[in-house]
């Protein structure tokens, strides 16, 4: 185990909105307090007992200082540690990490970490045409070829690796499926009814050959996951996760030579495995971040399930249901329970630790003892994505 003094024993979750009346729109301050008092209460504790506090960088636009502006509005006092991520869809995997660190470092014996976002905002002008930023990478980067936001950088992904590997919307439709079946069961997802791969692939083009249904659903929500020492974590009626195994990876690959098809999953997967001393098969669920079915199939690949370029027919021909053979994003993932902004990668995590919990109610894989997550963070230019994370979480004992 990694961390052999480190317990995950809390996780909080919000309800998930997309408000189209400004009374209904909650502040993202409303969304991390909600946050908090699902989390503390997970865990029994109350806000004096929490001496580190991690908060992400969300979409939000959030005034400097905020993890400090946040920890006096929620009512934290002396609080040892305070500290953010700002690494996009991975911020959930770095700042759990982060606080792991800090409790295996002696600094605090609690640890949490808090996600929120509100991207969906009825009292926000409308978008315009291309998404712009103040230093030009956008505009100079990418406008210029028609690449208008992710649903299109992913296409061309996408492409190549359907041009290489002969991978079709048919088989990646399995994904979308089989996470709109988990959705359903969850009471905390946005989407609750089902789809099949007929409508899958009749769904309205949005930027070839990305459907509609290969997109996630922006929601505005909160969660939050709670550390402690394992000290701490013996004294909580709690039934504790431990982190066995972690990885991560920045700008994966050769800019002289890149290979789009291939993610920093390779190198972080392979170093959470070495880490929790196990290979893929010892894994009893996967959560794996789901911007896009083809971004699935691409980690599947890179963790090791299946050969490159085999992740089309893998999906397609492997039960990935809760209750087969290869429990796949058991929450619905963002594509069927919602995204939230920057706090994205907590969809993973969260529902990766309630399965090892054993609390996912009618979705439960039975016997959960170890658990795959993973986070993706942003598409390089010329590249794959930007920042990859994976962890190797195993349910721990009561003391």
């Amino acid at each position: 185990m990694t961390f052999e003094d480190v317990a995950i024993v809390g996780i909080g979750e919000t309800a998930k909105r997309r408000p189209d009346d400004p009374a209904e729109l909650r502040s993202l301050e409303r969304l991390y307090a909600d946050a908090t008092a699902s989390t503390l209460d997970s865990a029994g504790l109350q806000h004096a007992a929490i001496d580190g506090v991690g908060v992400i960088r969300s979409g939000v636009q959030t005034p400097a200082n905020f993890v400090g502006h946040l920890v006096e509005t929620l009512g934290f006092e002396n609080v040892r540690w305070a500290t953010t991520a700002d690494t996009g869809g991975s911020n959930a995997v770095s700042l759990l990490l982060q606080g792991a660190l800090a409790i295996d470092a002696g600094i605090v014996e609690t640890f949490l970490c808090l996600g929120a976002d509100a991207p969906v905002d009825p009292t926000a002008p409308p978008a315009g045409l291309f998404e712009r930023d103040p230093r030009g990478y956008v505009r100079n980067y990418m406008d210029p070829f028609g690449t208008q936001g992710p649903n299109s950088r992913l296409a061309h992904v996408q492409t190549v690796h359907a041009s290489e590997y002969g991978t079709t919307r048919e088989q990646l439709g399995h994904i979308a499926v089989v996470q709109r079946r988990h959705a359903a069961l969850n009471p905390r997802a946005w989407f609750d009814d089902p789809i099949d791969l007929a409508a899958y692939l009749d769904a309205t083009p949005i930027a070839d050959p990305i459907g509609l249904f290969d997109c996630v659903i922006p929601v505005n929500g909160g969660f939050g996951v709670l550390l402690a020492s394992a000290e701490r974590a013996s004294e909580l009626d709690v039934d504790p996760v431990e982190i066995a195994g972690f990885g991560e990876c920045s700008n994966y690959g050769d800019s002289r030579s890149p290979d789009v098809t291939t993610t920093g999953v390779t190198v972080a997967g392979r170093a959470a495995y070495d880490r929790a001393g196990v290979g893929p098969d010892a894994i009893d669920c996967w959560q794996v971040y789901d911007d896009y079915p083809i971004v699935v199939a691409m980690q599947l690949e890179d963790l090791g399930l299946c050969d490159k370029g085999d992740g089309g027919p893998y999906v397609a021909g492997t039960d990935l249901g809760f209750d087969g053979d290869v429990p796949l994003n058991t929450s619905g993932g963002q594509l069927s329970a919602g995204q939230p902004g920057m706090a994205a990668g907590f969809v993973q995590l969260v529902e990766g630790i309630r399965q090892l919990r054993r609390d996912a109610d009618d979705r439960q894989v039975r016997g959960a003892t170890r658990g795959v997550v993973t986070g993706a963070g942003g598409v390089a230019y010329g590249k794959n994505l930007r920042h990859c994370s994976v962890l190797v979480l195993e349910r721990g004992d009561r003391s």
